[in-house]
């Protein structure tokens, strides 16, 4: 872990970050000038991928409860698939924190790195899905058997852009990620509040300040990313990325 790139990731684990809420929200509202429409029409494409793949499924499993085991395992399968497309949003959201150029097709660039994003949605999947069940085995209502979930969705936040800019592997990036997240718990989880807000209230306006809540929310896990992490100079990212995965397991150690 002795290269530039891993200098930010290594001086966030060992001694911390800083993140200021107001600063980040300040800064990416000022990056989506000029950015909002290749990232809504890309979040519009993932969107509808993810919709025409979910009505497959309903179509495949029917609405029997026998086959439920089968539409939770098809889901599964669904969001495994959808992991390149889902990580494409969120180096979207990294190259406008840096600069780099964006584009609508970018959900399809990461699709040769289809193994290693399946795999970490399918560890996630699993981690996260364990909660539910338990809460519900201690009595506990559902919402509250949600919350851990919820928290673990945004303690995971880093664990693509870790695969696809430090080219580290599932678990190097998903423990990676949670203890990232350890050292700033307050303030992602903050930010994160902050983002659900800015949604309910884009949806309260008919939908249309969905226009600016879609590239916030890109802009700023980006944001977040690039103050934890670091983010490589270099504009081209597939070869940044192909690079990483190859030498990653040399240089990094989770």
């Amino acid at each position: 872990m002795n290269e530039p790139r891993f200098a930010r990731l290594q001086q966030s684990l060992q001694q911390g970050f800083t993140l200021a809420p107001k600063a980040i929200f300040q800064e990416a509202w000022q990056r989506i000038n000029g950015a909002k429409m290749p990232m809504l029409l890309a979040a519009i494409g993932v969107t509808g991928c993810w919709l025409v793949l979910n009505q497959l499924l309903v179509s495949v499993t029917g609405d029997s409860e026998e086959v439920s085991w089968q539409f939770s395992l098809l889901g599964l399968a669904i969001s495994m698939v959808m992991a390149p497309m889902s990580a494409a949003l969120d180096m979207m959201g990294v190259h406008r924190a840096v600069d780099k150029p964006i584009r609508p097709n970018q959900i399809f660039d990461y699709f040769r790195f289809l193994l290693p994003l399946a795999l970490t949605s399918l560890l996630m999947g699993i981690i996260s899905s364990l909660f539910l069940p338990v809460g519900q085995m201690l009595g506990l209502p559902v919402a509250l058997s949600l919350l851990p979930t919820l928290i673990l969705s945004v303690a995971l936040m880093f664990t693509f852009p870790l695969i696809l800019d430090k080219g580290l592997t599932p678990i190097q990036a998903i423990t990676t990620s949670l203890r990232l997240f350890s050292r700033q718990w307050l303030a992602l989880l903050s930010v994160h509040l902050l983002l659900a807000l800015l949604f309910m209230a884009a949806i309260f306006t008919l939908g249309i300040g969905l226009v600016w809540a879609v590239p916030m929310y890109i802009t700023v896990k980006g944001i977040l990313y690039r103050e934890a992490c670091g983010v490589e100079g270099s504009t081209d990212t597939k070869s940044d990325a192909a690079a990483s995965l190859n030498s990653a397991k040399d240089h990094f150690d989770a």
